[in-house]
């Protein structure tokens, strides 16, 4: 894939290391995302370069995402100012404006995005490149361990509000959602509420942000939440906060792979339609068997058949 790129040539021992990689990085694409796929875009981009990136401890957490392994020197931290994240929607308003070249994100277009790109002119080429899963976060001091779909949307119609009614001690249910514009909400319209009207949530159920749900639920016992299963596993992991089993099972990438999660989410590659360069080196590359296996690599589900 690096060598793909134009302008990623000649010997690394010719220049000073940073400003090979400064010089590399002048012809790689400008990769946005969504919050979820910052770890995602970074640790590939550092694969590419060649670069020795790693995970910081156990687990990403938002001040220690990637760091350069030990004895590396700080070309890492010049792919950490280069990837950019403005969130899903931004991304793709990014996209749209030209200032990114490539992003990846956590669903597929919305009706709205679709529409500016109409309005702007602007096609737009679409792909699954790995998979994620849609998840509900409760606080690990709620008995109830799973929900069923039906119950979901009836916590989030209104029509349940008191955990007494799925199994759980008799207490008023506080359902926490995300914004509009998000795309745990996109998911959470499309995947589970399937049309179904969702309550008018007060402020202060509302959560503006991914980290949102768990710092609500991590003292909140009577809440409920969502978010992606990779972000609540690798880069927000909260111990007072737990994933739910839906219809029986329970999020894992294991469960993800084999589709029996009945929540499994596309993580999508978007670019503009005709764009080549090293934009379009990427976006190919990405579904190759080697950019499978860089996906897996990251900690995501590789598709089951690319």
């Amino acid at each position: 894939m690096l060598a793909a790129l134009p302008g990623c040539g000649g010997d690394p021992e010719e220049s000073d290391a940073a400003g090979l990689v400064e010089a590399m990085l002048a012809d790689l694409p400008v990769v946005d995302g969504s919050t979820s796929t910052w770890p995602m875009r970074v640790l590939l981009m550092c694969g590419l370069l060649d670069i020795p990136c790693d995970w910081q401890g156990e687990a990403f957490a938002p001040e220690r995402w990637v760091a350069p392994r030990e004895g590396s020197s700080p070309e890492a931290r010049l792919i950490e100012e280069h990837t950019v994240t403005s969130g899903t929607h931004g991304a793709y308003e990014s996209l749209l404006a030209g200032s990114a070249d490539v992003i990846i994100v956590a669903r597929a277009p919305s009706d709205e995005e679709l529409a500016a790109a109409d309005a702007a002119g602007v096609g737009l080429e679409v792909r699954p490149v790995a998979r994620d899963a849609f998840v509900f976060l409760v606080h690990g001091g709620n008995p109830v361990t799973g929900l069923t779909l039906e119950q979901v949307r009836g916590i989030y119609s209104g029509q349940i509000v008191d955990w007494a009614e799925v199994g759980g001690p008799s207490r008023p249910i506080q359902p926490y959602q995300r914004d509009a514009a998000s795309g745990s909400q996109e998911l959470m319209l499309r995947l589970v509420m399937g049309g179904v009207p969702m309550i008018d949530a007060p402020d202060w159920l509302m959560l503006y942000a991914m980290t949102g749900p768990f710092t609500a639920l991590a003292w909140d016992e009577a809440g409920i939440g969502y978010s992606v299963y990779y972000y609540a596993e690798f880069m927000q992991p909260e111990s007072e906060v737990v994933m739910l089993g839906v219809e029986g099972v329970v999020p894992a990438a294991s469960t993800i792979a084999d589709g029996t999660y009945p929540l499994v989410a596309e993580v999508f590659a978007v670019m503009r339609a005709g764009d080549g360069g090293s934009g379009r080196a990427l976006f190919d590359w990405l579904l190759t068997e080697e950019g499978q296996r860089a996906i897996a690599g990251t900690g995501y589900v590789p598709l089951p058949d690319p």
